[in-house]
């Protein structure tokens, strides 16, 4: 049975329960209120990206898979997500969990009678709370809709009226994606009103300009399969306000508190399953680069020693982990970025600013590659800086003839240097901007795995409820997009 079904029979048998008082209210919970909790489902969506669902479940935007498509880390012992063995993921609880919470908000909120209840008006403006509501419901399409390609949309969340919803073209997703967010980003108000927001503290401004950088993300996708719609979308997107600075980050905080732990933290309680990938040491060594040090931990010997992405079978018995208090021949994560409260940063300053470095180097935007050298330099400063290093370290750095801005491999650094500061952020996107530029160099083939070719997939494929509960909509998206396989290419996905 569909987890959608359920959640659905689950609200049926609520309501019937709560029209069966025989008197009085003795059914009635006098500590429950009985009208919708709009700020606490906007919180409980946001953790539930974070990852208090299941540490480094495939539905967490940090998910484990996302950073392993990526080749920041390795697995350790049980290599079946970095060799591709699984093929189809679900994400049926995408809908059940964080986009039903937030398509209640916006019902609530645009309910004639109930978006003037005490209830409602507590956690902020009505025109506050769908914008907010808005964005995050695109963060989440956008992130399926890149790794499964079509996806259910305008059909989906339909309840009972629907419980086999055709796909959309990831085409049109884009499209209708694209004018929420700038249709959101204009609904804020000037005076911030929100509560209930764990990731920007009710600050409208930098909900608007994550709403915006979003946009962008999505208009830079663009670049191979329709160029000229994204140069268009990009330059609205900078219109309406990109973020500005560190301080703009979409940064999900964890807690020493269990239930809300980093899940790098859970998995190194009494597992040690990932440890950084010899790709990203081999880079940053290669760059003198001082995130090293704080991306990975030290080995036995007090070195940093990354394993090679992809070892599996008897290779990996010339490896170990060990743990925190006693570490093998290879490193683990860092601490300061699997630690119990190690926030994970979901779309950065930096990341903001090596897309306009791209669209400069692109002519999407003024200035050329004079522009595009400003902006990757201060790409490069916001990450350093975002990981504490030091404003003589960055000089250092940035002085390097390998690190320095050179028009004729542009493209190459902007891409590394983006794909380095994204670590342990947002894998799906890492993997998505791998997918539309081959940059950096991935090791692709992955030689063992299990995808067609070996090679590193280019999509996910569909759960196997869609083929069992939803069989003629399944068979007309793989029709249209191609056979539900892992080397099938989405949308923006071009050679």
């Amino acid at each position: 049975m569909k987890k959608s079904y359920i959640k659905y029979i689950a609200g049926a048998f609520i309501l019937i329960a709560a029209s069966c008082k025989t008197g009085g209210d003795i059914n009635v919970s006098p500590n429950q209120s009985p009208n919708v909790q709009t700020g606490y489902m906007l919180t409980s969506a946001l953790q539930f990206l974070g990852g208090i669902n299941g540490a480094g479940a495939t539905t967490n935007i940090n998910s484990f898979a996302g950073e392993l498509y990526s080749q920041y880390i390795s697995e350790t012992y049980y290599t079946n997500e970095s060799q591709f063995a699984l093929k189809q993921y679900d994400y049926q609880t995408y809908y059940t969990g964080p986009l039903l919470d937030l398509k209640t908000i916006i019902s609530v909120n645009s309910d004639p009678v109930k978006k003037n209840l005490a209830s409602t008006t507590k956690f902020g403006t009505n025109n506050d709370q769908i914008a907010s509501a808005r964005i995050l419901s695109a963060f989440i399409y956008l992130t399926m809709t890149d790794r499964w390609g079509d996806i259910p949309y305008t059909q989906a969340l339909s309840g009972a009226s629907n419980f086999s919803p055709a796909f959309d073209a990831q085409k049109d997703v884009y499209t209708a994606l694209m004018k929420e967010l700038d249709e959101a980003q204009a609904q804020l108000g000037t005076t911030n009103s929100l509560t209930g927001d764990i990731l920007f503290n009710g600050n409208n401004i930098r909900w608007k300009h994550w709403a915006n950088s979003l946009h962008a993300i999505m208009a830079l996708r663009l670049s191979k399969v329709d160029p000229a719609t994204g140069k268009a979308e990009f330059a609205k997107a900078v219109a309406g306000g990109l973020m500005t600075s560190n301080d703009d980050n979409a940064t999900y905080k964890y807690s020493s508190a269990q239930t809300n732990e980093n899940p790098y933290f859970t998995n190194y309680r009494n597992r040690y399953d990932y440890a950084v990938s010899s790709l990203l040491v081999t880079t940053l060594k290669g760059l003198n680069d001082p995130r090293l040090a704080v991306y990975a931990a030290p080995t036995a010997s007090n070195t940093i020693v990354g394993l090679p992405y992809g070892t599996y079978g008897d290779a990996l018995g010339n490896y170990s982990a060990g743990t925190r208090d006693a570490p093998g021949n290879i490193s683990l994560i860092g601490t300061a970025l699997s630690d119990a409260s190690s926030p994970s940063v979901w779309t950065s300053y930096a990341q903001v600013l090596f897309m306009q470095a791209e669209a400069a180097h692109l002519n999407w935007i003024p200035g050329g590659d004079g522009a595009a050298a400003d902006f990757y330099n201060k790409g490069v400063t916001a990450s350093l800086e975002q990981n504490g290093v030091s404003s003589a370290d960055v000089a250092t750095y940035l002085g390097q003839a390998s690190v320095k801005f050179n028009a004729s491999t542009a493209l190459d650094q902007i891409l590394t240097q983006k794909w380095i500061a994204n670590f342990l952020g947002d894998g799906w996107e890492s993997w998505a901007e791998y997918r539309r530029t081959g940059l950096p160099k991935l090791l692709d083939p992955v030689p063992g795995s299990l995808s067609p070719g070996q090679r590193i997939p280019r999509r996910q494929q569909y759960p196997q409820t869609e083929h069992d509960l939803n069989l003629t909509n399944y068979n007309a998206v793989i029709a249209r997009q191609g056979p539900d396989a892992l080397n099938t290419r989405v949308y923006w996905d071009k050679q």
